[in-house]
């Protein structure tokens, strides 16, 4: 890919500053003060859309990985080269990117200043990376984007070695079971199947087949009667639907303030918080989830696919969901109310 084709995504940080949760807490929790705190939009270019596969331990059939939080993103310990630190699980982002701030000294190749949604978004560049490893999993001689990502650990205070998205698990089969804090990664043949036959089978509530684009994973959902595309992204920390939507749509959604967008750029936009009430996956309407409205063109353009909106956090926290890329399924096993 030439770098006059460079892509962007958008990745929703909410400044409230929150601590980084240890993945033995069963719970997530969702405080009031985050979803009133004001969103920054950044613009990461992601050039690689390479798939990777692992170096897995041969006497297992699959891990299990800790996912700390730092507010309402999903955190892993990892190691990178020399560096040890966190990588964000950024499904949104279409390959590995990192951090320039520890990998300014590596030899890289190609650079832009591309502009992003709401400015300049900084230098991109690319470097050669000998290990990265997280859990029992290790991948060797990986590409990697280089930008700068210093405004994520200045709003989470913690070290952000950079973001990982499905481009280094797609030959894997993904559960998210994020009520829990653990990202599951098991192994699979060639026809998606798993290879220890002894292992339960996911059991969903609803099955969707994934319409992706590359490493990026699309959802079909419904809002007044009417069928969206949303990007499904779990490092976007709340729900987005996009501004110039349906009316019939729109007004389904309950507003409850504005707040400026603040990009990595020196300019900024107004968007609009509000609570999406009628949202419905499969015969399963999931109502009164966070979501901010804003214009998505960009990420539209981005992704080369027109996208009326983005799932996320509070879309994660409503069930245990499952992907599995050889067979194009999208799984979930939604939680069930508690009785009182």
């Amino acid at each position: 890919m030439q770098l006059g084709q460079l892509k962007y995504r958008i990745l929703f940080i909410l400044l409230a500053i929150a601590p980084v949760i240890s993945a033995s807490s069963s719970s997530l929790k969702t405080a009031e003060s985050e979803l009133t705190s004001t969103p920054v939009t950044y613009s990461i270019p992601s050039l690689q859309t390479n798939i990777y596969t692992p170096d897995f331990n041969l006497n297992a059939d699959s891990v299990v990985i800790p996912l700390k939080r730092a507010g309402r993103l999903f955190l892993i310990d990892a190691n990178v080269g020399e560096e040890t630190g966190n990588l964000v699980f950024d499904s949104g982002a279409n390959g590995l990117v990192l951090n320039s701030t520890y990998f300014r000294n590596h030899v890289k190749s190609g650079g832009s200043t591309p502009t992003g949604v709401t400015g300049a978004v900084g230098a991109v560049e690319q470097i050669f990376v000998k290990q990265i490893g997280f859990a029992e999993l290790s991948y060797k001689n990986i590409m990697a984007d280089v930008t700068n990502l210093g405004h994520i650990e200045n709003r989470r205070g913690v070290k952000i070695l950079g973001l990982i998205g499905f481009s280094m698990m797609r030959k894997l089969e993904i559960v998210i079971d994020a009520k829990n804090n653990q990202l599951k990664l098991f192994r699979i043949d060639k026809d998606g199947n798993r290879l220890n036959n002894s292992l339960s089978k996911f059991k969903a509530d609803y099955t969707q087949k994934i319409e992706g684009n590359k490493n990026i994973l699309f959802l079909k959902g419904i809002i007044s009667g009417k069928t969206l595309n949303f990007c499904f992204d779990t490092g976007c920390e709340t729900n987005v639907i996009c501004s110039d939507c349906n009316r019939s749509i729109m007004n389904t959604l309950t507003i409850t303030g504005r707040s400026g967008l603040t990009g990595a750029g020196s300019a900024g936009s107004e968007v609009l918080f509000g609570r999406m009430n009628d949202f419905t996956i499969g015969n399963k309407q999931i109502p009164n989830m966070d979501t901010v409205i804003t214009n998505l063109d960009a990420l539209s353009e981005s992704y080369g696919t027109k996208i009326d909106g983005m799932l996320g956090y509070n879309f994660l926290e409503q069930g245990i969901i499952s992907i599995n890329f050889v067979k194009r399924e999208f799984g979930i096993r939604f939680i069930k109310a508690e009785k009182s």
